[in-house]
Formats: structure tokens, sequence, C-alpha cells
């Protein structure tokens, strides 16, 4: 496998990074993962914009979030992949020192890898899964794409002590989101899903703000507002989404069957139109690499 590693491609064997780096020793950095279809980033921009502003809460400087895209596409070429999943992620770098507040200059440490993923053809269903719910346990900073997942681990490790893919996490009465993605429900053929400005606090899902547009594009009503917990017996459906699934059916929660146990037709109409949406940009940007080609 080829990775990038602080703008040089290299061979995994070959990849190295010192054991005093600040993501090795404290979990001291931000990460973004990004879906490919056929060569093409989805959402790359959105993801580069939520890469600056983690670094920018995080208080990272020296590495240029807008390289997102072209380290992505140089991982891609090296690798030979088209459909993929690339995994980026920037720490504060490595000082000479242990200390939890650096006491020289740092170098952000810029390590990415690509791993084959499923193509848009095989896209054909949403994933069913199971999940519980849980007090959230993190802490409340979630807009930071952090390495530091020790919270989410615990939470998932619970999920599945108990046969189950995700945890829903709430706080104080009021879903959030959940342990790896963010999540909505249906009801009454509405569409209603966490806002990301309230408490709890949730991560600014760029698969989300697809979702959202998908329900403009299907003509599904949609309403964001907070989801109390009790509210989520009651739904008519559950969903989940990600970069790298789109949109899955939540179809069982802390073991019971989310009405008849099955992807809902708002789910199913939702993770269609994504998926369409995805196909048709791959599609104009085809045509506009052909048109370029012959002009």
């Amino acid at each position: 496998m080829k990775l990038h590693l602080n703008g040089n491609i290299v061979d995994e064997r070959d990849a190295h990074i010192s054991v005093l780096d600040r993501g090795f020793l404290f979990g001291d950095g931000v990460y973004e993962l990004l879906r490919y279809f056929d060569g093409h980033g989805v959402g790359v921009e959105a993801h580069a914009r939520r890469l600056a502003r983690s670094l920018e809460l995080a208080q990272i400087r020296g590495f240029d979030a807008m390289q997102l895209g072209r380290i992505c596409s140089e991982l891609l070429e090296a690798n030979g992949l088209r459909d993929a999943a690339v995994y980026v992620q920037v720490t504060r770098g490595a000082g000479r020192v242990r200390s939890h507040v650096p006491t020289e200059p740092l170098t952000p440490t810029v390590f990415a890898m690509a791993n084959p993923a499923e193509p848009i053809s095989s896209l054909v269903a949403p994933q069913e899964v199971a999940a519980i719910t849980a007090e959230d346990m993190r802490w409340k900073l979630c807009e930071i794409k952090t390495l530091s997942l020790m919270g989410n681990i615990l939470h998932l490790l619970d999920a599945d002590a108990h046969g189950a893919n995700e945890a829903l996490l709430h706080c104080d009465g009021f879903v959030g989101e959940g342990a790896y993605s963010n999540m909505a429900m249906v009801k009454d053929g509405a569409l209603i899903t966490t806002p990301i400005a309230e408490e709890p606090p949730i991560l600014h899902g760029t698969a989300r703000a697809d979702l959202l547009a998908a329900a403009r594009t299907a003509g599904i009503p949609f309403e964001i507002r907070k989801i109390r917990l009790d509210e989520l017996a009651q739904a008519d459906e559950l969903m989940i989404t990600s970069s790298r699934r789109l949109v899955s059916a939540v179809t069982r929660l802390d073991g019971r069957a989310v009405r008849d146990g099955c992807a809902g037709r708002v789910t199913l109409a939702l993770f269609n139109q994504m998926r369409d949406d995805i196909a048709a940009m791959i599609a104009s940007r085809q045509n506009a690499a052909l048109e370029t080609t012959h002009a």
C-alpha cells in the first residue's frame, strides 16, 4: 500500500512517525474520511472546509486544509484506485519531549491512506443496522473531528456487546447523534434531524447535509429540531448517515424492531436520491472532462 506522509507518497513499510508525535501520545489531532466513486470525491470541498474548521478550533497551525483534494487524488493514483475510502489525519506534530503544552513551535504531521471500497453500482439498498441508546459520555466539542475517539469507541464496544452496530447518544433527555454517525427519524412522512448549533452537540456531518439536500430534491418534508429520547420509540423510521455508507436504516433499537424491522419508505427514497445524486455528479464531471479533451 502507498501512503501519504508529510507531502510524500511512500510505501507502507517505509512510513515512520516519531513516538513523540502528539497524535500518538495524546490523540492531539483531527481527521477526515472521504468517499471516492470512480475517481470522483463526494463533497471534497465540504470536507476541506470542515477540516479547516477543526484545525482552527484545535489551534493546529501550519497545514492548509485546501490541499485535501490534491492529497486524495495523488494517493488514489499511486494505489491505482478508483473506488475508495480515503482517511486523512493531521496531528499537532512531534516535539522533543512529552509535554501537555508544546514547549516549541511544531510542524503538523500529515498522514493519509486509501482503502478499496464499493463502486456506486453496488449501492442498491441501504444497510440495515441495529442500535442501542446510551447516555452520551463524550466531550462537548463534537464540531472538532478529533482523533481522540475513546468515548466513541467505548459506546461502540457496548453496542457490540448487545449485538448492535451503533449507539444513539442522548443527553438531558434529548438525542444528539450516533457514536460514528449523525441520526434522523421519520414521523408521519416527515424527516426530522437534530440541529448543529444547539445542545446536545453533534458533528457537522457532510452526509447529514447531503441527506437534507436529497430530501429537498425528492420532495420529502423535513424539520430540523431537537429530538426527545422518548420520541425514538414512536418513530416510523430511524436512520443514520455517514460518508462511508450514505444512509443506513436502523431497524432494531434496544433489542426491539423499529416498526416492521425493515428499511422504511422514506429511508429508501433518501438512499436512492443520494446515490442518484452521486451518479449524476460523476456523469457531469466525466462529460466536462470529455468536452475539455475535445475542445
